[in-house]
């Protein structure tokens, strides 16, 4: 029933947008368009800004509630937790993604932090820049794991729209992008933090 609920606002979060129609399928199968990453942000949809401090530098997430409100809120309280300080960038893959949020051996008192969440409807495409949560993969039955997500999760670097119907995207990178291109495996995430509103 709630998640009916937050389907139907979803919906009409998009409703607001242009008319262009794409063919949903598996996740995006809810939902009557998806979105592109230059519409993610517009100036009615509710964000909450985090910033990321890595050795390579910063970069600053748009989490956006109102597309997926089970991987954003997840993700904020993991941010608000310290669950990513001090984590290990574990995954680079050159123009696919940047991926982090395994822990460490010195790192297992986190371990409760990462709790599994409920597959959702995805509401935007897999552009560069999009942000959305890794999932487990059975490779006996070569699919994704559903409601696998947790703590790790991934940055798009390249056009990943055939991760649509298995990933649900929740923010954008808007600033620092450069930064997450110059990320490789081994560098840190010293900080992330929730960024207040002046």
């Amino acid at each position: 029933m709630m998640r009916a609920r937050w389907i139907l606002l979803g919906l009409m979060a998009i409703a607001a947008f242009a008319p262009a129609v794409v063919e949903a399928k598996g996740l995006s199968s809810g939902a009557d368009r998806l979105l592109g990453v230059e519409e993610l942000g517009g100036e009615n949809m509710k964000t909450v800004r985090v910033n990321v401090d890595t050795d390579k530098g910063s970069f600053l997430v748009e989490v956006y509630p109102e597309i997926a409100p089970l991987s954003a809120d997840n993700f904020l309280r993991l941010v608000l937790e310290g669950y990513y300080d001090g984590i290990v960038v574990h995954r680079v893959v050159n123009d696919f993604v940047v991926q982090a949020g395994q822990l460490t051996e010195e790192q297992q008192d986190r371990m409760e932090l990462d709790m599994r969440i409920p597959d959702e409807t995805n509401y935007a495409h897999h552009d560069p820049g999009t942000i959305s949560f890794a999932k487990l993969y059975d490779t006996d039955t070569k699919t994704y794991v559903p409601d696998s997500a947790g703590a790790q999760f991934f940055i798009n670097l390249g056009d990943n729209r055939r991760l649509d119907e298995n990933f649900t995207v929740f923010g954008k990178v808007v600033w620092g992008m450069e930064t997450v291109r110059a990320v490789e495996v081994g560098d840190t995430i010293i900080r992330a933090y929730v960024v207040k509103a002046l």
